[in-house]
């Protein structure tokens, strides 16, 4: 992507010789994602475009070679979007890789490690119509274990004194009833986060081989017991993650890398899966909050390769509900992404709903 053609300029959004105000866009898809990591080639879609050289019932459609590096990605409901395209107005829900690397890079708002700029300067240096939202940051803190209020008020504190050292014009996101926030959120993920530990320290050494179609069927089976030994869910994401470690074809699928494969699965390996798979969660409900309260438009950005692959993978997303608190969200999966396995994928896109 090159930014003599694409970028913003002046607080506004450019192509060419057309300056967009505002627009929106079609979240790109996994597939979109793995031509991109192999080819550098993207494809964007705008529409609902507010310019005064383009027509507001027009669309662009976009293919370019993105001659930035990317160090970001940008994970929406329904899909990801390209860094360079970052919508105004957007709450950037951070992991904590992405917090780390602003303090890396950047001290009173300019970069000073010497590298070339990319994809993450374009957001952080070129755009100041976003926020931070730290929830994901402060929330998974520093120990690998789940966080107790104590440890949630250490990492505002320092959060807050880091980023405002680097970036000091970036506004972090604040809610109602200050740090009462971020013990209540983590309340609420708690009890999942530590279910699905479990679940993955029991399952996920079972999971590290290429499988057969003899050896798939089987790996599936123990899947399912150890879900209904453990009350989980049909359609809690960390079985979507055990069966899909099972059926997407290739290596180094998407979900092999978020749960990076290991016989000797650990307990921070556990906690690292199942924060991931939290930190989607978090996305999702930040959507829907904001939608139904606010103009403002979120995206998870991270870093994490695996962590973006996988939640690329949930396309035509659509709430469908609510329990215990959070969001219910219903999606599809690309079909490309299975094994060559039909019958088999049949049956159990029927036990779990799948839209494959």
């Amino acid at each position: 992507m090159n930014n003599e053609i694409v970028g913003y300029y002046n607080g506004n959004f450019r192509i060419d010789e057309h300056i967009l105000n505002s627009f929106n866009i079609i979240p790109n898809s996994f597939e979109d994602m793995i031509q991109m990591n192999e080819t550098n080639k993207i494809k964007v879609q705008l529409f609902d475009i507010q310019s005064d050289t383009i027509h507001n019932d027009d669309s662009v459609e976009l293919e370019m070679i993105n001659f930035i590096k990317n160090e970001a990605f940008l994970i929406v409901f329904g899909g990801w979007i390209p860094c360079t395209f970052i919508k105004q107005n957007s709450i950037l829900l951070a992991d904590r890789n992405i917090v780390s690397e602003i303090i890396r890079r950047y001290k009173n708002g300019i970069k000073k490690v010497n590298e070339e700029p990319d994809s993450f300067d374009s957001i952080f240096l070129n755009n100041n119509r976003i926020m931070l939202d730290i929830s994901a940051f402060v929330i998974e803190g520093n120990e690998r274990k789940i966080s107790t209020n104590d440890m949630i008020d250490e990492q505002i504190a320092i959060v807050k004194k880091d980023i405002k050292s680097a970036l000091p014009k970036l506004e972090i996101a604040t809610y109602p009833n200050g740090n009462t926030y971020y013990y209540e959120l983590n309340n609420l993920s708690k009890q999942s986060i530590e279910n699905r530990m479990i679940f993955l320290q029991n399952i996920a050494p079972k999971l590290n081989k290429q499988f057969t179609e003899k050896s798939r069927e089987k790996a599936i089976d123990i899947v399912f017991n150890t879900a209904e030994e453990m009350k989980l869910a049909r359609n809690d994401i960390v079985i979507i993650l055990a069966l899909l470690r099972i059926l997407m074809k290739g290596k180094k699928t998407a979900a092999q890398l978020l749960l990076k494969d290991s016989q000797t699965f650990s307990e921070e390996n556990a906690y690292n899966a199942a924060f991931d798979l939290t930190t989607i969660e978090m996305l999702y409900g930040l959507d829907e909050y904001h939608r139904k309260s606010t103009n403002y438009n979120i995206a998870l950005i991270t870093q994490d390769k695996g962590l973006a692959l996988f939640a690329s993978l949930f396309n035509n997303t659509k709430i469908s509900g609510r329990a215990e608190g959070k969001v219910q969200v219903k999606a599809t999966i690309p079909y490309s992404v299975f094994s060559d396995d039909e019958d088999l994928l049949k049956n159990y896109k029927k036990w779990l709903n799948w839209e494959v």
